[in-house]
């Protein structure tokens, strides 16, 4: 689906559709909303903001994944995580992001000749395993977050 048919779809799909949803977007009326949406008409667009507010009101994100689409990217959902400012858990989250640097830069000097030797293969392995354990501490960091939030830590 395009950009397009997956704004009209949007609106058309929302109970009420453009007469409900185009005041709460900030459009005058629904005849401009339809127009906006309509993919014949070529007068009109919803601006970015509207269709980010589209998204926002209606939980219908098929444009967002359309575009997404068209770039060959992926949307994923983000997880709910209540609020934690443990400074321990920020440690941890940077840590990962530099573990993972230490994974790609591994692997980037292993395939610099193009092949990879036995111990190019334990060296990439031995750098993956500590990956694994940072990220399991960080996992346990965040579970203890998770169940409580309240936690404040500087």
């Amino acid at each position: 689906m395009n950009i397009t048919d997956a704004a009209y779809n949007t609106v058309r799909d929302y109970p009420g559709g453009s007469a409900s949803l185009a005041p709460r977007i900030g459009i005058k009326s629904p005849a401009v909303l339809n127009s906006k949406i309509n993919p014949n008409t070529e007068t009109h667009h919803l601006t970015l903001a509207e269709a980010s507010k589209l998204m926002a009101l209606t939980g219908d994100f098929r444009i967002l994944h359309a575009l997404a689409v068209e770039h060959e990217k992926v949307v994923i959902d983000l997880p709910e995580i209540p609020e934690c400012r443990d400074m321990e858990l920020t440690d941890k989250v940077l840590c990962v992001g530099m573990k993972g640097g230490d994974v790609m830069s591994v692997f980037r000097e292993i395939m610099a000749d193009g092949r990879i030797t036995s111990g190019e293969v334990r060296d990439m392995s031995r750098v993956i395993q500590q990956m694994h354990i940072v990220l399991a501490e960080l996992n346990k960091q965040i579970q203890v977050c998770i169940e409580a939030p309240e936690t404040e830590k500087a």
